[in-house]
């Protein structure tokens, strides 16, 4: 068995809703919209393995993140279906939970997601994160390339942070082996609401038009919305509009 570190905010009695972070991020990546949402939900974020507290703990593939992540969740104890919150690498970690385990899910918020499909990536992304070097300037780096608007000296420092404190071999296997996991026509459509979200200057993973090929087709009912002027940290970039618009979303579906 293995046990993720997580950040746990709200009443436990109250609708669970599960958040996981990007590639580099931890469980406070998602924080503040947390802070936000807590008053009505029972809010709880994971330390991904190799990340955060969980920087000791190697990385893995999918289908044996998912199997942490379920019983992380029975070590909380929580038994009403949540709702799974992805960002990025883990978009398609909540994508596949839902689909492989509908009966166990609520629903699911894509979040500037890897896709079911192997993750598309031009040269420069892949060496940046296959020859990852664990330095101030490489962690500027990478965190410079992930958004468009600007955010506050002590967000950025933290951010940094998370990425310097990752597992170094986290980065290449996310390049080379995970991000390329192939789930696309491995499991029947469910329905289950589904919500994508895209910054609409994210570079970082696929525009709307594959990921609806790839991935949201796969759920009924499904919406999708893009966050203007927005690159790839929208739980950072857009904190207060992000909190509305999945808190407005989950409410269709009580």
């Amino acid at each position: 068995m293995m046990i993720l570190t997580s950040i746990q905010k709200g009443n436990p009695q109250h609708l669970p809703l599960v958040f996981m972070h990007y590639l580099g991020g931890s469980a406070h990546t998602w924080l503040p919209v947390m802070e936000a949402l807590s008053k009505h939900y029972y809010c709880i974020s994971l330390d991904m393995p190799g990340f955060g507290d969980s920087a000791s703990q190697s990385p893995a593939r999918i289908m044996q993140q998912a199997e942490w992540v379920r019983e992380t969740l029975n070590d909380i104890g929580i038994v009403v279906r949540p709702w799974l919150i992805g960002h990025s690498m883990t978009g398609k970690l909540a994508a596949v939970m839902a689909l492989q385990t509908p009966e166990q899910v609520a629903g699911v918020i894509l979040t500037a997601p890897s896709p079911l499909c192997p993750q598309p990536m031009t040269d420069q992304q892949f060496a940046m994160q296959y020859e990852w070097q664990a330095t101030q300037e490489h962690a500027e780096k990478f965190v410079a390339g992930s958004h468009q608007k600007p955010l506050a000296d002590a967000v950025l420092q933290r951010i940094i942070n998370d990425v310097l404190r990752a597992n170094p071999a986290a980065f290449p296997y996310w390049a080379k082996t995970a991000s390329q996991e192939n789930f696309e026509h491995r499991y029947p459509n469910v329905s289950l609401p589904a919500l994508l979200l895209l910054g609409e200057k994210d570079d970082n993973v696929p525009r709307f038009p594959q990921q609806l090929a790839s991935t949201l087709h796969q759920f009924s009912p499904y919406e999708y919305e893009v966050i203007e002027g927005c690159g790839h940290l929208l739980p950072l970039e857009a904190t207060e509009e992000l909190a509305a618009i999945i808190e407005a979303f989950i409410k269709k579906y009580p």
